[in-house]
C-alpha cells in the first residue's frame, strides 16, 4: 500500500446483537414545531438544509449515472451470475453509496461544517431506496423509474437517526433534550412569542445535563457549532393530554427528523418543525376510545363506495339473532358542494395569477397570441414601431416535437411569484388536512353504528378519476375508504374487500335473482317486490359476503345462508324502508370543511324519525367491463345532483 492511498477507518462489528426494532411495533409520530425567530439559528438551520441539498444532489446523480451503465452493460448480465456481478461492478448497493457519502464529506470540506457523517449516510439510504425500487420489481412486477435528481424546493426533509435503547445517552443526529414539565413551569401563561435560545450546560455531559424547557439539538463537532432550536407547544387544556402521551415519557422517544414548509408568513418565508417518533401507540381521546369500545362486534356490513356517495348497511352476524338491518348514506349535501366550488374557484385564480406572473418573468419563452400576433401585424402594416409584450399569452416556445426549449425549472421566478405559490400550497395543505379529519370523523361514526366487520368491493378508484376528477376530488371515496380500513383496525375488526368479479354486488337481490343493471340505472327493482336505492342494496348484499381467505379479494363468494336472513329482515315487520333510507343513529357532527362529505343521518331508528337518502346521478364503472364516458345532456349535468329517495314497495 502506497502512501497516497488512503483507508476510510471504522469502528469495527459491534461486540453485541444490534438492537433492531419489531416490524409489528406499534409507532406514533408528532410534530412539534420549533422557534426559529432567532436570525443566527434561521442561518444555521438555512445552511444545514442547503447542505443537506447539495450532498442528496451529488448522490442522486451519482446513482443515476451507475444506474445507467448497469443497464448498458447488457453482455455482463446476460451471464447466470451477471446481474449480481454488475451490481457490484458499478456500485450499486447499499452500502457503496453510504461509502461515497462518507467520501463527499471527506473530500468537502464546507459539508463538514454543516453535516456529520452519520447523517450523510442516512441521506444516502434515502438514495438508495430509490435506486431499490428501480432495480427490482415489487410484488406485482412493477419497477419505479430511474432515480431523479431533486430539486431545491422539494428538499424539504433532513431523517434523524433512532436513539440507542441500549446505551444510555447515546443519539447522533437531531436530539430532544429537556422535559415536558420544564416547559409548562417556564411558559406557563401563554404561548410566547419569541423563545431565547438556551445555553449549553458546562462539562463534559454537555445537553445530557440540560433540564430546560424542550430543545431540539443537532451537537457540533470542531468548528460546528451546535444547532439548538427551542420547542413551540400549544397551551390549549384540550392539547395537554396529547403533548404528556408523546413528551412525558422520554424512554419511548426514538427519533427525530427535521421538516420544513413554504410560509410566506414566517420568518425567511420557512416555518421548521422536528417530528418526534415513538414506539407506542398514538394518542386516543377518552370519548373516541369508549366509542370504539362500544362498537358492535356481533354485526356484518358492507360498504359500497360511488364517486359521489358512500352508502353503508349492516346486520347481526347471526342468521337466526334478532335484530334489523341499519343504513347509512354518506355524500355531499348543496352548501359543501358551494363551498367547495367557491374554493376551486380561489385556487383557479391563484393559478392564472401563477402563470401571469410567470409569463412577465420570462417574456422570451412564450409566443404571443393569436390576437397579439393581429395587432402586432396591423402595427407593422401601418408603420408604427415595434411594441413590445409585457405578457405574450400565447403558448410555451417549443421545439418541432412540442418540447419546451427551456425547462420550466430554468425559468426566472419573482418574489410576488414565491410568495403566492407558497400561499396556493398552505391552502392545498389545509384543505387536505380537513379532509382527512372530516373522513375520520366519518369513519368513527360508521364504525360505532355498524360494527368494524365490513365489506367493501375491490374496486379501482384510479380509473374513476379518469372519468370524473373533480367529483373525486370532491367527494374523496378513497380517503374515507383508507380511514374505515384504519378505523376497522383499530377497533379490533377488518375491512374486507371483494373481488367485483366473484361478487357483482350491484347485480344481486336478496332474493337470490342476479340481473345486470345499466350504469344510469340508480334504483334497484326486482320480480320479487324489492325496490330500493342500488347503493343501499349492493351495501347490503356486502354485508353477506365472506371470504375464504381474507388478503385475497378473488376468493370472496355470497354466503347463501346471509343472503336468506338478509331477504328475512328486509321482509320484516319495520323494516320495509330501509333500503330507501337512513337508520343510523348518530349525533350530529361538528363542522364540515369545504369539498368534504357529510353521513345522511339522523338520531333514532323508528320508521317515523328515518331520513330519505339520496342517490347520485352518475354512476360508477366498477364490475361493469364498458367504461365510457358519458356524452350529451349526461355530461351537462351537474355531478352531484341528486334525486328525491325511492321508498321500498314489496309489490305482490
Amino acid at each position: 500500500m502506497t502512501d497516497t492511498d488512503v483507508v476510510r477507518r471504522s469502528r469495527g462489528k459491534s461486540k453485541q446483537k444490534n438492537w433492531r426494532r419489531a416490524k409489528d411495533a406499534p409507532t406514533a409520530v408528532i410534530r412539534l414545531e420549533v422557534d426559529t425567530t432567532d436570525p443566527v439559528t434561521r442561518r444555521q438551520v438555512e445552511k444545514l438544509f442547503g447542505a443537506t441539498w447539495q450532498l442528496r444532489r451529488a448522490l442522486q446523480r451519482q446513482a443515476g449515472t451507475r444506474v445507467d451503465a448497469y443497464w448498458a452493460a447488457g453482455r455482463l448480465r446476460s451471464s447466470e451470475d451477471g446481474p449480481k456481478l454488475a451490481r457490484e461492478r458499478f456500485g450499486l448497493s447499499r452500502s457503496s453509496l453510504e461509502q461515497a457519502a462518507a467520501g463527499h464529506v471527506d473530500r468537502s470540506g464546507w459539508l463538514g461544517r454543516h453535516l456529520t457523517k452519520a447523517l450523510a449516510m442516512h441521506l444516502a439510504d434515502e438514495v438508495w431506496e430509490t435506486v431499490d425500487r428501480h432495480l427490482f420489481a415489487d410484488k406485482i412486477g412493477n419497477r419505479h423509474g430511474r432515480p431523479r435528481v431533486g430539486t431545491w424546493w422539494a428538499s424539504t426533509r433532513i431523517p434523524g437517526r433512532a436513539r440507542s435503547h441500549t446505551k444510555p445517552n447515546t443519539w447522533e443526529t437531531f436530539r430532544l433534550v429537556g422535559s415536558l414539565d420544564a416547559y409548562r413551569t417556564t411558559f406557563p401563561a401563554q404561548r410566547p412569542s419569541r423563545i431565547p435560545v438556551p445555553a449549553r450546560p458546562p462539562g463534559l455531559r454537555g445537553w445530557w445535563d440540560y433540564d430546560g424547557p424542550l430543545t431540539v439539538v443537532f451537537p457540533g463537532a470542531g468548528p460546528r457549532p451546535d444547532l439548538v432550536l427551542p420547542v413551540r407547544l400549544p397551551h390549549g387544556p384540550a392539547k395537554q393530554s396529547r403533548l404528556q402521551h408523546f413528551l412525558g415519557r422520554p424512554q419511548v422517544w426514538h427519533k427525530i427528523d427535521l421538516v420544513r414548509v413554504e410560509d410566506p408568513k414566517a420568518p425567511g418565508g420557512w416555518r421548521y418543525y422536528a417530528h418526534l417518533m415513538i414506539l407506542d401507540h398514538g394518542w386516543t381521546s377518552p370519548s373516541v376510545r369508549e366509542q370504539r369500545v362500544a362498537a358492535p362486534r356481533d354485526r356484518v356490513g358492507g360498504v359500497d363506495g360511488n364517486v359521489s356517495n358512500l352508502a353503508v348497511a349492516s346486520m347481526p352476524a347471526d342468521p337466526t339473532a334478532p335484530g334489523g338491518l341499519h343504513t347509512s348514506m354518506v355524500a355531499v349535501d348543496d352548501v359543501q358542494r358551494a363551498a367547495a366550488e367557491q374554493v376551486r374557484l380561489t385556487a383557479r385564480r391563484r393559478q392564472r395569477a401563477l402563470d401571469r406572473s410567470r409569463r412577465n418573468s420570462n417574456p422570451g419563452q412564450y409566443e404571443l397570441s393569436k390576437r397579439q400576433q393581429k395587432r402586432a401585424t396591423r402595427r407593422a402594416d401601418a408603420g408604427l414601431l415595434v411594441r413590445q409584450v409585457p405578457t405574450p399569452l400565447g403558448p410555451r416556445v417549443a421545439n418541432a416535437a412540442g418540447i419546451p426549449k427551456q425547462a420550466y425549472r430554468r425559468d426566472r421566478l419573482s418574489a410576488a411569484y414565491r410568495r403566492r405559490r407558497a400561499e396556493h400550497a398552505a391552502a392545498g395543505r389545509s384543505g387536505t388536512q380537513a379532509k382527512q379529519a372530516r373522513a375520520q370523523h366519518i369513519a368513527r361514526t360508521v364504525v360505532t353504528e355498524h360494527g368494524p366487520n365490513l365489506v367493501v368491493e375491490h374496486t379501482n378508484i384510479r380509473a374513476w378519476a379518469k372519468l370524473w376528477g373533480r367529483g373525486i376530488a370532491l367527494f374523496s371515496p378513497g380517503m374515507l375508504i383508507a380511514a374505515l380500513k384504519l378505523e376497522c383496525a383499530v377497533a379490533a375488526g377488518q375491512l374486507l374487500r371483494a373481488g367485483t368479479t366473484q361478487t357483482a354486488l350491484s347485480q344481486q337481490c336478496p332474493c337470490g335473482v342476479r340481473a345486470k343493471k345499466p350504469l344510469g340505472q340508480r334504483t334497484h327493482r326486482c320480480g320479487c317486490g324489492i325496490v330500493g336505492d342500488r347503493d343501499v342494496v349492493a351495501a347490503a348484499m356486502g354485508a353477506c359476503v365472506q371470504l375464504a381467505d381474507p388478503d385475497q379479494p378473488g376468493t370472496a363468494r355470497i354466503n347463501e345462508t346471509l343472503r336468506a336472513a338478509l331477504a328475512a329482515r328486509i321482509a320484516s315487520t319495520g323494516l320495509q324502508e330501509v333500503l330507501a333510507r337512513s337508520t343510523a343513529t348518530t349525533g350530529t357532527p361538528p363542522r364540515v370543511p369545504a369539498g368534504t362529505a357529510a353521513p345522511h343521518q339522523r338520531r333514532g331508528a323508528s320508521a317515523e324519525q328515518t331520513r330519505a337518502v339520496t342517490t347520485g346521478r352518475t354512476a360508477t364503472p366498477d364490475e361493469t367491463p364498458r367504461k365510457r364516458r358519458p356524452r350529451g345532456n349526461a355530461r351537462a349535468r351537474k355531478l352531484h345532483a341528486v334525486d328525491p329517495g325511492v321508498e321500498l314497495r314489496l309489490n305482490s
